[in-house]
C-alpha cells in the first residue's frame, strides 16, 4: 500500500489514462447538460436510499463485500455499495471495461494515458457543474480555491463551470523530493569534514546510523570527494573496487540536485539567451553532460551504470562500492515502504557499520542550488472521473461521499479504521504513521480500507503514512519554506490549463525526442560522442524531429509564475 502511494510514480501524478476503446471517436461526445443544482436534494438529505458503484485509486479487485468501510458508509449515507472488483492498476483488465462500457460509477485508473476531455469526447465520463460541487463538496472547492490554478484546472473546453474531472492535492510531495547523500563513514576515514552541524535522524533500527545535514558541497568539492571515495580505498579492503558515483540507466532521478546546481530540471524549459529552450537542449545541460563526461573519464563513475536498472543498482549499492546515492526523505527516515532501496539497505541490518550524510544539494559555480519540483506547478495532480450513466441525483450523492472521505479527517477510519480497534501509532500518536493490526486487510479485502477513496492528502493526512522521521526531516528542513522558495525549479511555461496543442504534439513526438535525448546522455557521459563537436548536430536532430513545432507551441502557455498567483 505505502509502496505504491508514495513511490512518486509519474503513472499516477499523470492523472492521465492510456487505453484503447471501440467508443474513442468524437462522435460519441455529448454537450455537458445544464444542471439546476436547486431542483436536486440539499446537502444532508439521504432519504431515498441509492445503488452506487464505487472505486477509487487503490481498487486492486480484492475487496470484500461486506467490509467495515462498506457498511459504515452504506448507514451513514442511505446508499447499498456496488464493489468494483477489476483490478484498476492492470492494463488489461482496464481496457476490457473502457471497450465493453462496463464502468463503475466512480473511477480512478492507474492504467494508462488519455486526458480527461477525451474521455469525454469518447462518451465515457461526464462532467461535474461547479455549482454542484459548491453544494456538495465544499472541503473540496475550499482546496482548489487554496491550490492555484486549481478552480481553472480540468475545465471543459468552452466552459467555465463545468469540470472533466476531479483532482487531488499532494501534500506529500511538497519541497524537495530528493537530496544527495555520501557514505559518512567514508568520509571519516578519509578525513573529509561535514559541510555543517549533523544530527542523527533517529534513535534505532538503523536511523542512528544516519545523519543530516542543511550543509551542503560544491560541485568541486565533491568531485575531490569522489575521487577519494575511488582511488582511496574507503571500504580498506586494499582493492580498487569502488566508485563515487552509480547512476542507472531507465530513469533520470539520480541526477536530480546534480542537475540542480546547473539551475535546471529534466524535461522543464527556462529563458536561455532571451529565448525559451527545453533544458535537454541548453547550454546548461551541455555542461552538466561535460562534467559527468569528465567524472566518467577519471574513473568516478561505476562503469556498469550503463546495464543497471534502479532495482538492480539498488542491489549494487547495498554491496557496498558506491558512495553518493540519491535518496526521498522517506528513504532517509527508513520507511516501512522504501525499505530494500538504496542508500537506507547498506544500514538496515545490525551488523552493518556502515553510516550515512544527508547533504543539501549541491552547489553550482554561480551558487545555484536545488532541483526541480516533483510537479511543475504547484501540488495538484491525478484524476477521479464520474461515468456517463450517473443521473445528477446520484452525482449529488457521489460528491458528497467524495468530500466526506477524502476532505474531512474525521474520515480517517476510511483509511485505517478506529485507532486501537484496528491499527495503532507507529511511535508519538498523531506525530507518526498509522500500522493497519495484521488481523485486518492493509487495503480493500475485509476491511475496506482505501477501497472507495481517491489519491489526495493535506498536510495532517500525509503524517498518517509517513513515519515521525520523515515528518521531522520534511518539516525541519525539505518542505520548510524559505527552503522550498529558493531551491525548487519549475518550469517557465506549463500548459496545465490545456491551452494549447502541446499534448496532441507529445503524442506525435515524445518518443522519438525522449529516444533523441537519452541516446545522447548515454554515448555523452561514457565518451562515445564529443559533447562539443555533436551537440550542433544533436541539438538540431532534436529540433527537426519535433523540439521545434513543440518549443513554438509552448510560447504559447501560460507562466508557471502567472499560474501560481493567488
Amino acid at each position: 500500500m505505502k509502496r505504491r502511494l508514495k513511490a512518486l510514480s509519474f503513472a499516477a501524478v499523470s492523472g492521465a489514462l492510456i487505453f484503447t476503446s471501440a467508443c474513442s471517436n468524437k462522435e460519441a461526445s455529448k454537450e455537458a447538460e445544464k444542471v439546476d443544482a436547486s431542483g436536486l436534494p440539499e446537502a444532508g438529505d439521504f432519504s431515498k436510499e441509492l445503488e452506487l458503484n464505487l472505486s477509487g485509486s487503490v481498487t486492486r479487485g480484492k475487496v470484500e463485500d461486506g467490509n467495515y468501510v462498506q457498511k459504515r458508509l452504506e448507514e451513514q449515507f442511505n446508499i447499498k455499495i456496488v464493489n468494483t472488483k477489476a483490478d484498476t492498476w492492470n492494463t488489461d483488465q482496464v481496457n476490457l471495461m473502457v471497450a465493453s462500457g462496463d464502468l463503475p460509477d466512480t473511477f480512478a485508473f492507474t492504467a494508462g494515458g488519455k486526458s480527461g476531455q477525451e474521455l469525454f469526447d469518447s462518451g465515457l465520463t461526464r462532467t461535474i457543474p461547479k455549482d454542484m460541487l459548491e453544494k456538495y463538496a465544499p472541503r473540496y472547492l475550499k482546496m482548489l480555491s487554496e491550490n492555484p490554478p486549481g478552480e481553472n484546472m480540468n475545465l471543459k473546453q468552452g466552459t467555465e463551470n463545468e469540470y472533466l474531472q476531479l483532482i487531488g492535492q499532494y501534500a506529500h510531495v511538497d519541497g524537495l523530493a530528493w537530496g544527495p547523500t555520501f557514505r559518512l563513514d567514508w568520509l571519516e576515514k578519509l578525513g573529509i569534514k561535514p559541510p555543517g552541524e549533523i544530527k542523527q535522524v533517529g534513535p534505532s533500527g538503523g536511523r542512528e546510523k544516519i545523519y543530516s545535514t542543511e550543509g551542503a558541497y560544491t560541485l568541486e568539492e565533491v568531485e575531490e570527494i569522489f575521487k577519494a571515495f575511488t582511488f582511496d580505498d574507503p571500504d580498506g579492503n586494499g582493492k580498487n573496487d569502488t566508485y563515487g558515483i552509480s547512476p542507472y540507466n531507465n530513469q533520470i532521478h539520480w541526477s536530480a540536485t546534480l542537475m540542480g546546481a546547473f539551475g535546471i530540471a529534466p524535461g522543464y524549459n527556462f529563458i536561455e539567451d532571451g529565448k525559451l529552450v527545453q533544458t535537454e537542449v541548453s547550454k546548461k545541460y551541455k555542461d552538466f553532460l561535460k562534467l559527468m563526461a569528465k567524472w566518467y573519464k577519471m574513473g568516478l563513475v561505476d562503469p556498469e551504470f550503463t546495464t543497471l536498472d534502479n532495482n538492480k543498482s539498488w542491489e549494487k549499492y547495498k554491496q557496498g562500492k558506491i558512495g553518493y546515492y540519491i535518496a526521498q526523505p522517506s528513504y532517509i527516515a527508513m520507511d516501512d515502504w522504501a525499505k530494500g532501496r538504496a542508500p537506507q539497505n547498506i544500514v538496515e541490518n545490525p551488523d552493518s557499520s556502515a553510516k550515512l550524510l544527508a547533504t543539501a544539494p549541491e552547489i553550482g559555480k554561480d551558487g545555484q542550488q536545488g532541483e526541480g519540483a516533483y510537479l511543475p506547478v504547484g501540488n495538484l495532480a491525478d484524476a477521479f472521473y464520474i461515468s456517463k450513466n450517473v443521473t445528477d441525483e446520484e452525482l449529488a450523492r457521489i460528491l458528497q461521499i467524495f468530500d466526506y472521505i477524502n476532505f474531512d479527517n474525521e474520515a480517517r477510519w476510511t483509511l485505517y479504521g478506529e485507532v486501537g480497534t484496528h491499527s495503532d501509532w507507529e511511535g508519538t500518536p498523531e506525530k507518526s504513521a498509522l500500522k493497519v493490526r495484521p488481523e485486518f486487510a492493509e487495503q480493500e479485502g475485509n476491511s475496506g480500507f482505501w477501497a472507495y477513496n481517491f489519491r489526495t492528502y493535506d498536510k495532517e493526512r500525509v503524517q498518517w503514512f509517513q513515519s515521525e522521521y520523515t515528518n521531522k526531516l520534511k518539516s525541519e528542513y525539505y518542505a520548510r519554506e524559505d527552503v522550498k522558495e529558493k531551491m525548487l525549479i519549475r518550469p517557465y511555461k506549463w500548459d496545465i490549463l490545456n491551452e494549447t496543442k502541446l499534448k496532441e504534439l507529445s503524442k506525435r513526438y515524445s518518443g522519438q525526442l525522449t529516444t533523441i535525448v537519452d541516446e545522447f546522455r548515454m554515448k555523452a557521459i561514457v565518451g562515445e560522442v564529443d559533447i562539443d563537436k555533436e551537440w550542433d548536430s544533436y541539438v538540431e536532430n532534436w529540433m527537426k524531429n519535433g523540439g521545434e513545432e513543440t518549443l513554438a507551441e509552448l510560447e504559447k502557455a501560460p507562466k508557471v509564475s502567472d499560474l501560481l498567483k493567488k
